[in-house]
């Protein structure tokens, strides 16, 4: 087989392979979609609940009366307008989620059609680069060519896993500056307690802000490192459960916005975001060894390659 068939032979196995990953993605994703397209009809119900509290109780009615005697109904309007917006966001926050699952779903099923006809024409040029083979040199030649096929799979093995950790530490980076964020706001908060005042006020906000907004692209981040994951399980059962995770963010949306920045909500906070990044990075760690393992055996089975080749007669 001439080394343009060849070139021919290994882009049908990698078209092959980002099939098979394209096929795993998209299976964690429609489940994901599910879990997501429930979650947001449960807190649209939560969001039109809310809205209603707040409703009846600008309408002057028994119930703000009731509060209006008791001299407590600003307090009761405050609270159920921070319960409305902590709804809000996290239902905003659950549309934004869902959405970029269905974009992605969609890109990837376009892919997917590039590379239906792979599978055949992978066999067929296995076929024909075996039988030229076996005609040529024999026992020695299919050896060979099943040597250069595992070491493909390696090479694509490796792509695979390092593209799973350029995922992993674009998650880690966002969850390092919402963690620097909240270290800001505790700084600033301490200061606020002491009667800081207006400045350190906002400066707690601000940095609250930041987080917030770090948080929200940790989220996206860490749904693109899982489906990276999909593809190797075989490999290794390194898993990222990112249920605890959005259980955070509602925490963060509902603690920081009853308790109005409370400093032991922040603090909370601050301890969830360095739980999920320590997840990451221990996930990491099994990646590059992952690596590392595969590298180890590009090389060996290039060396074995060699050595059959000087040792063929």
């Amino acid at each position: 087989m001439s080394s343009e068939n060849d070139i021919q032979l290994k882009q049908a196995q990698q078209s092959v392979a980002r099939l098979h990953k394209i096929d795993a993605i998209l299976q964690d994703l429609k489940v994901e979609q599910v879990e997501l397209a429930r979650r947001k009809y449960e807190l649209e119900k939560i969001l039109l609940k809310e809205n209603d509290d707040v409703f009846k109780l600008e309408r002057t009615g028994l119930a703000s009366l009731f509060y209006i005697v008791l001299g407590r109904f600003e307090e009761k309007m405050d609270k159920e307008r921070q319960e409305a917006l902590a709804a809000k966001l996290k239902y905003d926050q659950a549309k934004r989620d869902l959405a970029d699952v269905e974009a992605r779903i969609a890109e990837l099923t376009a892919e997917r059609g590039q590379y239906l006809h792979y599978p055949q024409i992978f066999e067929e040029l296995c076929a024909q680069k075996k039988a030229e083979l076996m005609q040529e040199n024999g026992e020695t030649a299919e050896k060979i060519f099943e040597l250069e096929n595992a070491q493909n799979q390696a090479k694509i093995n490796l792509q695979e896993i390092q593209e799973a950790i350029e995922a992993g530490e674009a998650v880690s980076e966002c969850l390092q500056a919402a963690e620097q964020s909240l270290d800001k706001a505790l700084g600033w908060g301490i200061f606020d307690l002491l009667g800081g005042g207006l400045i350190s006020t906002f400066a707690k906000h601000s940095h609250i802000d930041d987080a917030e907004s770090k948080i929200e692209e940790a989220q996206r981040l860490l749904r693109s490192f899982r489906t990276e994951l999909a593809d190797i399980q075989f490999h290794t059962d390194i898993w990222m459960e990112t249920g605890g995770f959005a259980k955070f963010a509602d925490f963060f949306f509902d603690g920081l916005i009853a308790d109005w920045f409370m400093q032991s909500k922040i603090k909370h906070s601050h301890e969830s975001v360095s739980k999920v990044k320590n997840k990451v990075s221990d996930i990491l760690e099994q990646l590059q060894y992952l690596k590392n393992k595969e590298n180890s055996r590009i090389e060996q089975l290039e060396e074995e390659i060699k050595t059959t080749i000087v040792n063929a007669k």
